[in-house]
C-alpha cells in the first residue's frame, strides 16, 4: 500500500506538468483606438484569453521592433494563439514571424501592406503624416470613425473612452508603424482572416481570401461578436 502511495507522490507532478503543457493561450491584440474592451462580445470556447497591453513604441520603432516589444508580454512556454483586431492583426503577423504561435486569427485588418489602402501608399511616399502630432490623430478618429463605422450608442460611448485614453506619442508612432510597413509576406495556412463587407477603414476589396462577414464594419469585433465568435471557435477546434 506504502509503495502505490509514494508511487503516486512520484508520478503526479509529472501527470500535472505534461497537462500543463497542452494548456493554450489566445493572446487578443486590439486596435489602435482600443483596448481589451474591444473584445466584451466575442466568447472563445475553451481557452484562458489575456490582452496585449499596449505600450509606446519606441522611436523610431517599426511595425516589426513593436511587435518585438509587446511580444514580452507572451508566455512562449506554453502554446498559444493571436487574435489581432485592424492594427493589432498588423502585429500579429509580425509576432507569428519572430514567434511560433499554433494560430494567427485577423479581424478586420491586413496581413501584409499591400492589403492597405492607397492613401496609406501616398503617405508611404510622400510623408506628410510625420507633420502631424498625436493629438491630431485622437481628434480626427474621434470625428470621423462615427460617421464612417456606425455602431450602437452604448458601444459608441465606450468607443470614445477608449480612446481618449490613448497617449497621443502612442498614436502618432502607431500611425507611423502602419504607413512604413514593410512586410509582404503571403499568409500560411494558420493565419484566419475575418473581414467584413462594409469596412471602410480597410476595404474589403483590398482583402486576399477572407472569411466574410456581411455587413461587417471596421467595428464588427463590437458588433457581430456571436458571428465573429463562431467562426473563431469553429477554427480553433479543427
Amino acid at each position: 500500500m506504502k509503495s502505490i502511495f509514494f508511487s503516486f507522490l512520484i508520478i503526479t507532478p509529472f501527470f500535472m506538468i505534461a497537462q500543463n503543457s497542452h494548456e493554450k493561450i489566445i493572446y487578443l491584440i486590439p486596435g489602435q483606438g482600443s483596448d481589451e474592451r474591444l473584445f466584451k462580445n466575442i466568447s472563445i470556447n475553451h481557452y484562458e484569453t489575456r490582452a496585449i497591453k499596449y505600450e509606446i513604441p519606441e522611436k523610431g520603432a517599426t511595425m516589426a521592433t513593436y511587435a518585438q516589444q509587446l511580444s514580452a508580454q507572451i508566455d512562449t512556454s506554453l502554446s498559444y494563439s493571436l487574435i489581432g483586431v485592424s492594427l493589432g492583426g498588423m502585429l500579429a503577423m509580425e509576432m507569428a514571424k519572430q514567434l511560433n504561435p499554433d494560430e494567427v486569427i485577423l479581424i478586420a485588418s491586413a496581413k501584409n501592406r499591400n492589403e492597405i489602402p492607397r492613401l496609406y501608399k501616398f503617405f508611404r511616399k510622400f510623408p506628410l503624416h510625420l507633420l502631424f502630432g498625436g493629438n491630431f490623430y485622437k481628434f480626427w478618429t474621434l470625428a470621423l470613425q462615427p460617421l464612417y463605422e456606425p455602431m450602437p450608442k452604448e458601444d459608441q460611448r465606450m468607443w470614445r473612452d477608449m480612446m481618449k485614453q490613448k497617449n497621443p506619442k502612442f498614436m502618432r508612432r502607431a500611425v507611423r508603424c502602419i504607413i512604413e510597413w514593410e512586410n509582404e509576406d503571403s499568409a500560411g495556412e494558420n493565419v484566419l482572416h475575418i473581414h467584413g463587407t462594409k469596412d471602410k477603414t480597410l476595404p474589403i476589396k483590398n482583402i486576399e481570401e477572407p472569411v466574410i462577414v456581411e455587413d461587417g464594419t471596421h467595428v464588427m469585433t463590437l458588433t457581430k461578436g456571436e458571428e465573429i465568435s463562431a467562426i473563431i471557435n469553429q477554427w480553433l477546434s479543427k
